[in-house]
C-alpha cells in the first residue's frame, strides 16, 4: 500500500512540474545587438556652400533606402550658383552646375545616441551652363541625427570631381539637410 501511495505522489508531482514548464517565462528576451531602423525609405532637401575655390551656394534633394542597418543607397540632385561669372567668348556668364548622382552610404548607428555616422561614395553626371557635360564621382561623409522617429537632420561634406581628365576641377561642399523617413 505504501508503494502505491508513493508511486501516486510521484506521478502527481511529475504532472505538476510538467504543466509548470508550459507557463510563459517572466524574463525578457535579450535585446538584439544590431541597431534597428524605424523606416527603410527617406527623402530630403539640403542647402550649403562650397568650401573650395570660389564661394558657391548649393542646394539639392535626395531619395534613399536603408538596404540594411549598415548600408543605404541614395539618389541625389544638386544645383550650385557661383558668386562670380566666367568669360565665355565676349560675354560673362554664371557657370551654374547641375548634377545627378547615385551613391552608396556605409553607415553605423552610434550606440546610446540618435546619431548615425556614414561614408559616401558614388558616380553621376554633371551638366553645366558653360562647360561641357561630363561624368563625375563623389566621395564624402556625414552624420544623421534622428530628431523624431520620422524626421532627421543630415550634415555632410562631399568632394565632387570629373571622371574625365579634361574637365578636372574638384568641388568641396558642406551641406545641412532635413530628411523625412517613410
Amino acid at each position: 500500500m505504501q508503494k502505491t501511495i508513493v508511486a501516486t505522489l510521484a506521478l502527481l508531482a511529475s504532472t505538476v512540474v510538467a504543466s509548470a514548464t508550459d507557463l510563459p517565462s517572466k524574463t525578457k528576451a535579450p535585446a538584439s545587438p544590431l541597431p534597428t531602423f524605424a523606416s527603410e525609405a527617406y527623402a530630403g532637401v539640403s542647402v550649403g556652400a562650397n568650401v573650395s575655390g570660389d564661394r558657391v551656394y548649393t542646394g539639392g534633394a535626395v531619395a534613399g533606402w536603408n538596404v540594411n542597418p549598415f548600408l543605404a543607397v541614395e539618389g541625389g540632385y544638386t544645383f550650385s550658383d557661383p558668386d562670380k561669372k566666367v568669360l565665355v567668348g565676349s560675354v560673362y556668364k554664371k557657370d551654374y552646375k547641375n548634377a545627378g548622382t547615385v551613391s552608396a552610404l556605409p553607415q553605423f548607428k552610434i550606440p546610446g545616441t540618435d546619431l548615425t555616422a556614414y561614408a559616401l561614395g558614388g558616380v553621376g553626371y554633371q551638366w553645366d551652363s558653360v562647360t561641357a557635360d561630363h561624368s563625375i564621382y563623389k566621395v564624402g561623409g556625414g552624420l544623421k541625427y534622428d530628431v523624431t522617429s520620422q524626421w532627421q537632420l543630415d550634415g555632410r561634406y562631399t568632394r565632387t570631381d570629373s571622371i574625365e581628365t579634361k574637365y578636372r576641377g574638384y568641388d568641396d561642399r558642406t551641406t545641412i539637410g532635413v530628411n523625412y523617413k517613410f
